[in-house]
């Protein structure tokens, strides 16, 4: 086991999801991207229109320094900030899929010495050679793609490899193929909200404005129908009964269906308005649409992860890091039980505290003792999915923002003693988005208590407020 990250003001878990829905935007422009712009430079060799050149350099450079500066900056941001608040499971997913993860690694080099070559030789190599970096840098972006969504996907549905341990079984999970067809449209839909960006920068007497405009819309458009075609007959087919249930739970606020879908609408809307009027395309049309997008991107992603709750990866690891079934093929043996069997406080190291032995016994212990002992069982067990503590609340005007506080849940739930939330605890594993407690009785009294601290500290901090 290992440190704990809760947050300060921003909660963890809502801190990776802001940082991921940029990388998403950012990277996902990349690799369709590629694409449009192959596409509009074998028009430029093939049939000798050399003004399109001035479009793909424009847009070389913005995906030079937006995508490929900021953008994998966001990706360095993720790694930091999901190893720190789940450790465990990045560590996981590294010791299966090492390989690939260099693979990818290699593949995001190519990409990265792809659109530096790319923008920096145009007019300095002849038109068809510089039509051969094109496809190098879309084939790479095609393939980071195509290995970051096999180890995406094995979060959700790890298929096969649960019984025989087999990277490969894994990686060619049950969403592999439907997830990685569905985001490669989609990038389309990105990527025609970007192209319309650059388009709409260009000069008004640019011959190629509207046509360029049109064809970025109509990417876009056919993109994003590819997209929910998929999503509807493949993808969440291929969806685990669990991941299906959950979507229909309170684990998903409601607003986050209506940002997802009106994100789509919007941006249909948008894209058909430009394929039917280019002429009337401004940068703040398209500049909305990419925030529109954003939104969406960002409860579409929220939803991914939360689909497979209350585990990090689907059926072997929780959200608080315990492995709950053995994998023979791997000589993993399942840990719930055996520390529900002996408590969490004497086997995981970052728990420990010198008096904690006093809780296994039948020996009374200090209330002040018991508290401290109860908030690290509960930042250990709920602080992946909920704000535990004040620490991770942020007062704006009447408004306060917290990730599903635990005490405004049981406040919600007339949960607000000790005994009450202890039998509630007892129960907690009822939920479809919930693991049963782990630990012992004692720690789950030690547990309570604290919980029933923070509703009261929570109550009086209110009324103070009024």
């Amino acid at each position: 086991m290992f440190p704990i990250w809760e947050g300060v003001w921003v909660h963890s878990a809502m801190f990776i999801a802001i940082i991921s829905a940029f990388h998403v935007l950012a990277s996902h422009i990349t690799v369709a991207a590629g694409w449009f712009n192959l596409f509009l430079e074998r028009k430029a060799v093939y049939e000798n229109r050399p003004e399109l050149y001035a479009y793909l350099k424009r847009s070389a450079l913005g995906l030079l320094v937006f995508a490929y500066v900021f953008g994998a900056m966001a990706g360095v941001g993720i790694w930091q900030s999901t190893t720190a608040a789940n450790p465990r499971g990045i560590s996981a997913l590294i010791h299966n899929f090492v390989l690939y993860w260099g693979a990818e690694w290699y593949m995001f080099l190519i990409d990265v010495v792809g659109i530096i070559a790319y923008y920096y030789t145009f007019g300095r190599v002849s038109p068809r050679t510089h039509l051969k970096i094109a496809w190098l840098l879309a084939l790479g972006g095609t393939g980071t793609l195509a290995i970051i969504v096999g180890i995406l996907s094995f979060k959700l549905t790890p298929g096969n490899w649960l019984q025989s341990g087999l990277s490969l079984e894994g990686f060619y999970n049950p969403t592999f193929w439907p997830q990685l067809f569905m985001r490669f449209f989609l990038m389309f839909t990105i990527t025609g909200a970007w192209a319309l960006l650059i388009a709409s920068l260009m000069p008004k007497n640019f011959p190629e404005r509207e046509r360029i405009i049109r064809y970025a819309a109509a990417f876009g458009l056919l993109g994003l129908v590819l997209a929910l075609i998929v999503f509807t007959t493949w993808y969440y087919p291929a969806l685990p009964e669990h991941a299906r249930a959950i979507l229909f739970t309170p684990a998903i606020p409601s607003p986050t269906f209506a940002v997802i879908q009106g994100g789509l609408i919007l941006t249909a809307l948008g894209l058909i308005f430009a394929l039917s009027a280019p002429k009337l395309q401004h940068p703040l049309i398209a500049l909305g649409a990419m925030g529109v997008l954003f939104a969406a991107i960002f409860g579409a992603e929220r939803t991914r992860e939360v689909m497979r709750k209350p585990d990090i990866i689907h059926g072997y690891m929780s959200s608080n890091q315990l492995v709950m079934t053995d994998v023979p093929a791997k000589g993993i043996r399942a840990e719930e039980q055996p520390l529900h069997e002996r408590g969490m406080m004497k086997n995981l190291p970052f728990l420990q505290l010198p008096e904690a032995s006093s809780l296994v016994g039948t020996q009374p212990v200090a209330r002040e003792h018991q508290l401290e002992v109860g908030r690290l069982l509960t930042l250990q067990q709920c602080s992946a999915c909920h704000s535990v503590s004040p620490q991770t609340s942020l007062q704006i005007g009447e408004k306060r923002l917290e990730l599903r506080s635990l005490a405004r849940l049981l406040e919600a739930r007339n949960q607000t003693t000790q005994a009450s939330i202890a039998a509630y605890l007892g129960a907690i594993g009822g939920f479809p988005y919930m693991h049963p407690f782990v630990g012992t009785e004692a720690e789950r009294q030690a547990m309570a208590a604290y919980l029933a601290w923070l509703v009261s500290e929570r109550r009086g901090m209110e009324q103070a407020r009024r």
